[in-house]
């Protein structure tokens, strides 16, 4: 009961009051289970984050070795384990009150790498059955398209771009990934609920298990690198705008 009930605390405590779905009823709420005896060993949150990224390479190389259902199962759930940790990461600099600039981009920087693993990995899986290099090729495209969006992001989270456009500084390393970051709450239209639907398709974690279940990896990879392309079509025709006129 102790135990249940310190969980309960680390994760009020860790929380953000702003979060996704996912996070706040899935993924934080198992992090927490980790973070009670994590919160005094000798580790910190930099090594968490590292630790996610191994474990994620795991399920990116077992996404590739291991074919069938079984083995889709398998691989998006050692990736839905490395998630967790990339939450804990935070939590646990957040419980200590650690949290530093660096270890959020650091967090970003992992996050992006985790994404260049999974198209690859999403792309040589469905290539390898019959060899179509179909899929090579769509792989090859949502590469573009996910490495487009982080180059946009960073560069419009620049301090230097912030100051010649007068814009509001965007939300902290990591927190939604490829930019998308939460607004403030107003009445529903065509064009937010299009946002929304891009917000939770970039966020692979809370719909993998899904994509596994019913083995559909096909629409993922679709899916996934759409989303991407039209993420960085749209901010560069937003920097193109801000930044045509100016020397």
């Amino acid at each position: 009961m102790f135990f249940f009930t310190a969980v309960a605390d680390v994760y009020r405590r860790t929380r953000k009051p702003k979060d996704i779905f996912w996070n706040r009823f899935v993924a934080r709420p198992a992090a927490a289970v980790l973070l009670v005896p994590l919160q005094r060993a000798p580790v910190t949150p930099n090594q968490i984050t590292f630790a996610s990224m191994a474990v994620f390479g795991l399920g990116a190389a077992l996404l590739v070795l291991l074919p069938g259902w079984r083995g889709l199962l398998i691989a998006a759930a050692v990736i839905e384990i490395s998630y967790v940790l990339d939450c804990v990461d935070g939590q646990l600099a957040r419980l200590r009150g650690t949290s530093t600039p660096v270890g959020a981009h650091l967090d970003f920087l992992m996050d992006e790498l985790k994404a260049f693993l999974l198209v690859a990995a999403v792309g040589v899986r469905l290539w390898l059955p019959a060899h179509d290099q179909r899929w090579l090729l769509e792989a090859v495209i949502g590469l573009v398209a996910v490495a487009s969006g982080i180059s946009l992001t960073t560069f419009v989270r620049r301090p230097e771009y912030r100051e010649a456009t007068h814009s509001a500084a965007t939300a902290g390393a990591g927190d939604y990934g490829n930019g998308f970051t939460p607004s403030a709450p107003s009445a529903l239209s065509p064009t937010r609920l299009l946002e929304g639907i891009g917000k939770f398709l970039i966020h692979y974690p809370s719909y993998l298990v899904y994509v596994a279940l019913l083995d559909q990896l096909p629409w993922f990879l679709h899916l996934y690198a759409a989303v991407n392309a039209a993420y960085a079509a749209r901010a560069l025709a937003v920097v193109m705008l801000k930044l045509g006129g100016t020397r």
